[in-house]
């Protein structure tokens, strides 16, 4: 019995090594072996379409089309496409102030998803790149044109931009920005290899030609990648397009959210297993996707399999600090509205977080729902200090620009903005 534990152990410890350290190394060596460099052209200007995913935004949707009105873009080139998914609150109002500007509406009664509603959405739409993006993601007055540039290079079909989350102080924000700083770095890894998995779905562009009509239960930023990449052009990564976006507050926000994000990915997959891109992006989507999903149902597993090994004094100290780290998970849990900063707290608390949900996506999954309809967190959202301590996201009239490029160049201080 001993053995077959230890079999057990050894092999999920191995997996988890792999997921998060051993498929960033695969990456770094195929890049240096395989790379090929992106050219890049500041002079390329395509017309550009920006569709902004709306649905029930009026508490934001005045700032996004404000922020996406001052982008440094030629206006003769770029066109503004609200595209709201049976919204019943003035979001619809809203927008019609600022048609004749660029903006344009397109409001559907009944509520279909989010990828029904782009299908509908892009039906008509004249231009060269598709940009997609969510009413709480604010744009660098550059973000478009860092983007489009890539997008000189021909074999180019797809650019995924950079995402940054504006961290609260609960250890849910907390836990999101460091998750995403280490996707960007996978990303960078990918984009190597013009091979970028998935795209951001608040900054994400992809040429007019090359939109293929959207699966309703699988996410865009899943599906157009994919294939796009399935039609033999590259996928890139542009850490200088930049948008930020309010991390999540509370925690049943954020695990309603991986959950939602994990069971459309399963979906996703499914459906374009056979049309996915080649047999290197199956190998990337198995690495990266799903055997972190896949963690969580093994750490009890784990967890059991250790207790079975504790005759062996450093099986027994893993088993030790196993505990402590549950426990670590725990009082993070309890202080999880940030009362007390601590790394040592929140890394714990967001990781089992995640794995919790990713089992709760698994069972959904399994159980057949597939979750079409999407809900923005409603924490995302503000434009105030509603939520406790969260961050005070303010986009001021002729200020609003340069808030966000003062992040861009490196001062980190956002959240204190009053």
């Amino acid at each position: 019995m001993e053995v077959a534990a230890g079999i057990i152990f050894i092999a999920i410890i191995s997996i988890v090594l792999y997921t998060y350290a051993g498929y960033p190394l695969v990456l770094w060596i195929l890049g240096l072996l395989q790379g090929k460099r992106i050219r890049r052209d500041e002079s390329y200007w395509p017309r550009v379409v920006l569709l902004i995913s709306v649905h029930n935004e009026e508490r934001i949707i005045r700032e996004k089309i404000e922020n996406s009105l001052a982008l440094d873009y030629p206006k003769d080139r770029f066109r503004i496409v609200v595209a709201s998914d049976g919204s019943v609150d003035a979001t619809n109002d809203i927008v019609r102030e600022y048609e004749g500007r660029g903006v344009i509406l397109k409001a559907f009664d009944r509520r279909e998803g989010k990828s029904a509603t782009l299908n509908r959405a892009v039906l008509g739409l004249e231009g060269d790149v598709l940009v997609f993006s969510d009413a709480n993601a604010f744009y660098c007055v550059d973000t478009i044109r860092k983007l489009v540039r890539n997008m000189a290079d021909e074999e180019i079909g797809c650019v995924v931009g950079k995402l940054v989350y504006l961290t609260n102080h609960s250890y849910v924000g907390k836990g999101e920005s460091l998750y995403w700083r280490y996707e960007s770095l996978l990303n960078k890894l990918e984009s190597r290899l013009r091979s970028v998995l998935v795209g951001t779905g608040t900054v994400f562009a992809v040429r007019r030609s090359l939109f293929k009509p959207l699966i309703k239960d699988v996410a865009n930023d899943f599906q157009l990648p994919a294939e796009v990449a399935s039609r033999g052009y590259g996928v890139a990564y542009e850490s200088e397009a930049v948008v930020y976006e309010r991390s999540t507050f509370y925690f049943r926000e954020e695990f309603s959210r991986k959950r939602r994000i994990i069971v459309r990915g399963l979906t996703g997959f499914k459906a374009l297993r056979t049309n996915f891109g080649g047999g290197f992006r199956v190998f990337q989507f198995v690495s990266r996707k799903l055997i972190r999903w896949w963690i969580g149902p093994l750490l009890p597993v784990l967890y059991a399999a250790n207790l079975m090994l504790l005759s062996n004094p450093v099986l027994a100290a893993v088993f030790v600090l196993q505990n402590a780290f549950y426990v670590l998970a725990a009082v993070g849990a309890i202080l999880r509205r940030g009362g007390v900063q601590s790394r040592i707290l929140f890394v714990p608390f967001y990781f089992v977080m995640v794995n919790a949900a990713s089992i709760a996506a698994i069972a959904t999954y399994l159980g057949g729902d597939r979750l079409t309809s999407w809900e923005k967190a409603e924490t995302t959202r503000d434009t105030h200090d509603g939520v406790g301590s969260a961050p005070r996201l303010r986009i001021i009239e002729g200020k609003k620009q340069d808030i966000f490029t003062e992040k861009r160049k490196g001062i980190d201080k956002l959240e204190r903005i009053t």
